[in-house]
């Protein structure tokens, strides 16, 4: 075998190895996101989105979820971590007051452009003003589970939250419900009231 045909082989094998494991790389981040408002209902009067589960990280006390959409047209995204240490906050239909609350137990985090392009959104459909972009801290709540079971995010499942932030501060004080729907890979993000529109923007954006 001549040097020149050993090289020729060689580079072959070479991008084969690389071109199979590029493609690999490519299939992992197909995929296909939609309009977070596509379930919207106008006539209700709630500004709800939901948002795709593109990447699902497990740690020893929580799943970490980036999660995105499109809202006309651009990509909105977060990130959100999930205590895996939430217990079931109703208990023979009743609120279990003792188990059923979690402190720090959801944390939101910006992923960068997306998340400025998410404050934009929500300050639209909210119809609230927001100047600025999704805050670099990272934004603890308290959750209350509205389950019936412990929260099992390694299962196929739909889990549903209620969040409450800034407790301590009665201007900044609001409610969302956060649903997980991890048999199909969807986050839900319902409004509590109309009335936190605002000061969820300003938590967000720490206003």
């Amino acid at each position: 075998m001549t040097k020149q045909l050993s090289i020729i082989i060689f580079m072959s094998l070479f991008s084969f190895f690389f071109g199979c494991k590029n493609n690999n790389e490519n299939n992992t981040n197909n995929y296909e996101l939609e309009e977070i408002t596509s379930r919207l209902d106008i006539e209700e009067g709630w500004a709800d989105i939901f948002l795709k589960i593109i990447e699902d990280k497990k740690t020893d006390n929580s799943h970490i979820y980036i999660v995105k959409g499109l809202y006309k047209n651009k990509i909105v995204g977060l990130q959100i971590e999930v205590s895996s240490k939430i217990k079931a906050g109703f208990k023979n239909d009743e609120i279990d007051t003792e188990n059923g609350f979690l402190p720090n137990s959801v944390k939101l985090k910006s992923i960068g452009i997306e998340s400025n392009e998410l404050i934009k959104a929500l300050a639209e459909l909210y119809e609230k003003p927001a100047d600025k972009n999704f805050t670099s801290q990272i934004i603890t709540a308290t959750s209350f589970s509205l389950n019936e079971k412990s929260v099992n995010l390694d299962k196929s499942d739909y889990y549903k939250l209620k969040l409450f932030f800034e407790e301590e501060d009665e201007n900044l004080y609001s409610e969302i419900y956060l649903n997980i729907n991890t048999d199909k890979g969807e986050i839900e993000i319902h409004e509590k009231d109309q009335e936190y529109r605002e000061p969820i923007i300003k938590v967000l954006t720490n206003k």
